[in-house]
């Protein structure tokens, strides 16, 4: 992979939308969030996500990003939900606009195969989620819907449930 040179990038994100991939990561009903540990949204619960490369497909880019953020093989499954972020505290003090697209996954499992999960240095932490809580940003709650999550929001608890 190559990374963009430093000025060309504070160059794209002064001027251009950012087209990005999120991912729900869904095993046993529970879909997998991540803690940023980097602008924009640092320590925010988010979905793994990132960057589209330029001739990149964008199914490509969610197994990239599965296997690059969270160390997890998956299949990927369809696209589910499209939209727009605007964050103000991105890098350099500068905002950001992506354009998000959120694909739904699944781990590949062998039979004795068991899914760890392993964050990258840009995430300080993980969690599996059965239910919306009311301070995720809307944007993860509208995804975490469209991959199947519903019912009502519940409020964050200090419990993290980093099983399996």
């Amino acid at each position: 992979m190559t990374t963009i040179p430093d000025p060309l990038y504070l160059n794209i994100i002064r001027n251009i939308p950012i087209p990005c991939v999120d991912i729900c990561v869904v095993h046993e009903g529970r879909i997998l969030l991540v803690k940023r540990g980097d602008k924009p949204a640092r320590g925010s619960w988010w979905l793994p996500g990132g960057r589209v490369h330029k001739g990149e497909k964008m199914a490509y880019t969610a197994k990239r990003k599965a296997l690059e953020e969270v160390g997890l093989d998956c299949v990927v499954g369809p696209l589910v939900h499209t939209a727009e972020t605007i964050f103000p505290d991105g890098p350099w003090g500068i905002s950001v606009h992506s354009i998000n697209s959120c694909f739904l996954l699944y781990p590949k499992l062998g039979e004795s195969t068991g899914l760890n999960v392993t964050l990258d240095s840009h995430h300080e932490d993980y969690r599996w989620v059965d239910a919306i809580d009311r301070s995720l940003h809307p944007y993860v709650k509208d995804c975490l819907r469209a991959c199947g999550l519903a019912g009502a929001e519940q409020e964050e608890t200090d419990v993290s449930d980093k099983g399996t």
